[in-house]
């Protein structure tokens, strides 16, 4: 954790210390749809059913280098799925839930001056809670991982402050699918 934060700290260091390539700092807040991409027979239980699907959120910083290029840093909640089935004639109950600390960077092309397309390729810092309950027993697990986040996206500016923006993006380890709708503002 110490090492994935140092490395944030550093990449904004870097791009606070070259204001003569910077066009401009922006933030970005979203609102969307997550796929967890999983069933019961996933986890390993027999009649399973998955509520694979809930709301996520998103909150992000860049640095926009110059027209193509921007560095960002960003935190998403990944939102949280119910599960329930059989493992054997024990039922089970549960739910896990994720969230992304990440430093991305984001190549941008401009297919107007209002209307550009984006990549985002990062590294991320990510954290999965999950719980499973049975008559019996309750078992609980977090797991923290370094892994890969990536994503495809589209801006329209309605002016030069601030814009709205439709994204896909995923970490390499979660695999939910999350589909985004936000806003950006440029400052």
């Amino acid at each position: 954790m110490k090492k994935t934060l140092t490395s944030i700290i550093a990449v904004a260091a870097l791009a606070a210390s070259a204001p003569s390539f910077a066009q401009s700092w922006y933030s970005s807040v979203g609102i969307g749809y997550g796929d967890a991409n999983f069933s019961g027979n996933d986890l390993g239980l027999s009649n399973g059913t998955v509520d694979n699907t809930d709301t996520t959120y998103s909150l992000r910083l860049g640095y926009e280098v110059n027209k193509y290029f921007a560095i960002e840093i960003g935190y998403a909640d990944l939102g949280k799925y119910s599960f329930s089935g059989f493992a054997g004639t024990t039922q089970v109950t549960g739910s896990a839930k994720a969230n992304s600390f990440d430093v991305s960077l984001v190549g941008m092309y401009p297919f107007t001056p209002e209307f550009q397309g984006y990549a985002r390729l990062g590294i991320a810092r990510s954290e999965r809670k999950a719980n499973a309950n049975t008559s019996l027993l309750t078992g609980n697990q977090n797991v923290t991982e370094t892994e890969a986040t990536y994503g495809l996206g589209a801006r329209y500016w309605f002016s030069k402050t601030w814009g709205m923006y439709g994204e896909w993006s995923k970490n390499d380890e979660i695999k939910v699918d999350n589909y985004s709708l936000g806003v950006t503002f440029k400052f």
